[in-house]
């Protein structure tokens, strides 16, 4: 269901959200687009005058108002927020209350160019893929991945300069450390791997470890540097796996 009211005057404007919005406000998204003021009383105080604005009141309550520009709506009030409307001074008055914790935001539009209703369904949930626990979860299930006869003995190890993403020992028994990164190498992840082998070092009191730093992408120069310090490294492409017969997973890709 979609309905739409294109430069309506303020009257029709809230005639028609009373009809297809107020009476299932839980089942219906609103948008109204025009020049509106917005005083908002809650979590700070704040005050924006009039402009151009996107107003969004989702189905679960969420109140929030896009300026024309930038990504992050510039006032919003949470779930569970209760909105009335109603025409004061020629004005449609927005009214939106939250209580916990208390909140409350009122909008007056003296123009609208739209106001759109629709009801959506989307009972989908967000897959998030191809992150550094992506290629960390891999190497723990197939340590081969890097190389024959790893063993993964731990994950998230703490050192005394922070956190190890993946601490094993190779297939003659000398300690690895493994360092994850979902994106282009740098100089600051090489010393970071540096570090972690030096604490192993002087934790387990042995000059034999050994550091693999895992990326999608490591320039030359890094590489140089590895090498420099005694280090190696693996290239690790990392792709977006999700439920698609259409991608690669990232199996297929350390295959290749």
């Amino acid at each position: 269901m979609a309905k739409n009211l294109i430069n309506p005057k303020i009257s029709d404007a809230l005639d028609f959200i009373k009809k297809y919005h107020t009476n299932k406000p839980d089942k219906t998204l609103l948008i109204i687009i025009g020049d509106c003021i917005i005083d908002y009383k809650g979590r700070a105080r704040s005050f924006l005058d009039w402009g151009e604005r996107i107003i969004m009141i989702k189905q679960d309550g969420t109140v929030l108002v896009h300026q024309p520009t930038m990504r992050e709506p510039v006032n919003w009030q949470p779930t569970g927020t209760k909105t009335e409307f109603k025409i004061k001074d020629g004005q449609l008055v927005i009214r939106s209350r939250h209580y916990k914790p208390p909140e409350k935001m009122k909008i007056n539009f003296r123009d609208i160019q739209l106001v759109t209703v629709n009801m959506l369904k989307d009972k989908a949930k967000l897959l998030i893929s191809g992150m550094e626990l992506d290629v960390v979860n891999e190497i723990v299930n197939n340590p081969n991945f890097i190389e024959d006869g790893l063993r993964i003995s731990k994950r998230e190890k703490h050192v005394k300069s922070g956190m190890i993403d993946l601490f094993g020992y190779d297939k003659n028994h000398t300690p690895v450390v493994i360092e994850v990164k979902r994106s282009l190498a740098n100089i600051s992840a090489v010393h970071q791997l540096r570090m972690y082998v030096n604490d192993i070092k002087k934790d387990i009191d042995t000059i034999n470890v050994r550091g693999v730093l895992c990326a999608p992408r490591i320039p030359d120069m890094i590489k140089k540097l590895l090498s420099d310090y005694g280090l190696e490294w693996q290239e690790v492409e990392r792709k977006v796996v999700l439920p698609d017969d259409y991608q690669k997973t990232l199996k297929e890709c350390f295959e290749q």
